[in-house]
């Protein structure tokens, strides 16, 4: 560990940029005896800043989709300033890499596999290991509540996987120029979007048993309501949480369960 510091101090101390045009060049001096430059790395200006930061961006990736992290990887490695560090598909060897090596971004999807420990918790415990470290959520699960639960529970950003590729690489670039990067609609402020309207007490229950796993018929049965009154209030507090679909109100479990425990 001495060893990395000392090197990434070393490269602080002999490291020049220049820009010309639309982009900024970064050069090392070569050792004594050397070449005049060791090598020269280039950023186009509309994906990487004039950055606080020096040297490389160490990034680890975690998805449970090989076919993402394969395109993901081909298109960061397309910006010489960023090193892919290590990339797994489960959270288990995913979490052992961060022990062992330090790294500057995780870029994490946000669901994975039905076993594995993911979204909200998955967060607070990469958050809590590793307080220094930028967590960049690359999800197809873009509600405000969800991405503002990620932005809670410790993300320093968050792409939708239905954004321009470059904006993985310019979230990378605001998280660790100490900016956020998240969907222009979700409050920049941290809190819910405003404009959401209120569950009634009947639909908080109804979606209460939801997360417990029954289903619209069993709480039909259990509460003495007709289907067609639990599929109306079902449909209800779905508009009103701004969701379409089961897994959708699975990825906003803690905040539904928040606001229940929270009401009257």
């Amino acid at each position: 560990m001495a060893d990395i510091g000392h090197a990434r101090e070393h490269e602080r101390r002999i490291m020049r940029t220049f820009t010309r045009g639309p982009r900024r060049y970064m050069f090392h001096p070569a050792p004594a005896g050397g070449r005049a430059f060791d090598y020269i790395q280039w950023f186009y200006g509309p994906l990487m800043s004039a950055r606080s930061y020096i040297g490389s961006v160490r990034v680890a990736l975690l998805d449970d989709h090989a076919l993402v992290l394969k395109g993901l990887i081909a298109h960061l490695e397309k910006t010489p300033s960023i090193v892919i560090v290590g990339s797994h598909t489960s959270s288990r060897p995913f979490r052992a890499m961060l022990a062992a090596m330090p790294v500057d971004v995780a870029l994490i999807d946000y669901s994975l596999a039905m076993d594995d420990i993911d979204g909200i918790a998955l967060i607070n415990l990469l958050r809590a290991s590793y307080p220094r470290m930028k967590i960049l959520v690359v999800s197809a699960h873009a509600q405000e509540l969800v991405v503002h639960n990620m932005r809670l529970a410790g993300a320093d950003g968050f792409v939708a996987k239905s954004q321009d590729p470059d904006d993985v690489i310019r979230a990378i670039d605001a998280v660790m120029t100490g900016r956020e990067f998240v969907p222009v609609r979700e409050a920049v402020d941290g809190t819910p979007p405003k404009d959401l309207v209120p569950l009634s007490p009947r639909e908080r229950d109804v979606i209460r048993q939801l997360l417990e796993g029954l289903t619209v018929g069993q709480i039909a049965a259990r509460t003495g309501r007709s289907l067609k009154t639990i599929s109306t209030q079902k449909s209800c507090a779905y508009r009103k949480l701004r969701i379409t679909s089961d897994n959708e109100l699975f990825l906003l479990r803690d905040y539904v369960l928040a606001l229940d425990a929270g009401s009257p």
